[in-house]
């Protein structure tokens, strides 16, 4: 719902509730109202500081609004992808039986219009950073527990493709990489507690989804864990970037807390800042969440 990056555009609610229809498992979603979207498209103007007049709130809240009437009458669940807007935020609460809600660091701690004016076409996402107001109600889901998950929409566009004129540009950022730095950021300065970073970031993902072996530390589990100083000071830098993005909007912003190893099935795959070995990773296996 909502045209992006890529090819994946449902539109039409028949499609939709034949989508809802045909299984049990949850549907992630992007929503955004694409008529809408259609409709305002000439408010950009060649201009990024325009990206959340063009793709306001209203678009996302309709689409929203839509997708959970149609999960309603099919009994399907769902989890909405990276919700921006105050107005989602509060329409949400009424429909967690429903519903598990994603937010990502970049909504948590860019605003309009200071990204637009430091970064111009690279803070460019969809759905839009937008307005402080929008943020702290965001932080207000973290804090009551309408926000499920925080999730990276990691999107590696590379300088070149971001600096491209707006509206050609690509939407989306690097995120996978500084997910946890920003956070723990958060979780210096008091917004949430680092058991509450723990439950967004990995028991939650892996309850939601059904990730087998994911999520706790536990006798039977997979035995993949992050290290953090929770006390270390450091500037997240481009050069630090391994993605092929090779930049980030943090580039410059200097963060209290930071991973110092990672270890994937008790293999140690990432010591001070240095990836080791071969690449351990491997695909999920669901249950029938």
């Amino acid at each position: 719902m909502g045209s992006s990056f890529g090819d994946l555009l449902a539109e039409q609610d028949d499609l939709l509730r034949q989508i809802l229809q045909n299984g049990k498992r949850r549907v992630a979603i992007h929503a955004e109202d694409e008529a809408r979207l259609r409709q305002r498209q000439p408010l950009t103007a060649n201009d990024v500081h325009n990206h959340p007049v063009w793709r306001d709130a209203q678009s996302a809240l309709l689409a929203t609004q839509r997708i959970i009437a149609l999960a309603e009458q099919t009994g399907r669940p769902l989890h909405l992808l990276h919700i921006s807007s105050a107005e989602e935020m509060a329409y949400l609460a009424a429909f967690k039986h429903r519903v598990t809600v994603e937010v990502t660091p970049h909504h948590l701690t860019l605003h309009s219009p200071d990204c637009y004016e430091r970064l111009g076409s690279l803070a460019q996402m969809n759905p839009p950073v937008r307005d402080a107001n929008h943020q702290q109600a965001l932080w207000q889901g973290i804090n009551d527990g309408t926000v499920d998950v925080i999730g990276s929409d990691h999107a590696p566009h590379t300088l070149e493709e971001k600096t491209r004129p707006y509206p050609a540009s690509p939407s989306g950022m690097t995120g996978v990489q500084t997910l946890l730095p920003v956070m723990l950021d958060h979780v210096a300065a008091g917004r949430l507690s680092l058991q509450r970073l723990v439950d967004l970031t990995s028991s939650n993902p892996a309850r939601i989804f059904g990730l087998n072996g994911k999520g706790r530390l536990a006798v039977g589990y997979d035995a993949d864990l992050t290290l953090v100083d929770t006390k270390a000071s450091r500037t997240i830098d481009n050069s630090w970037i391994a993605s092929k993005a090779l930049w980030s909007p943090y580039h410059g912003k200097t963060v209290t807390g930071w991973p110092i190893a990672t270890i994937i099935g008790g293999q140690l795959v990432m010591h001070s800042d240095k990836i080791l070995g071969k690449p351990a990773g491997k695909a999920f296996c669901f249950n029938s969440a």
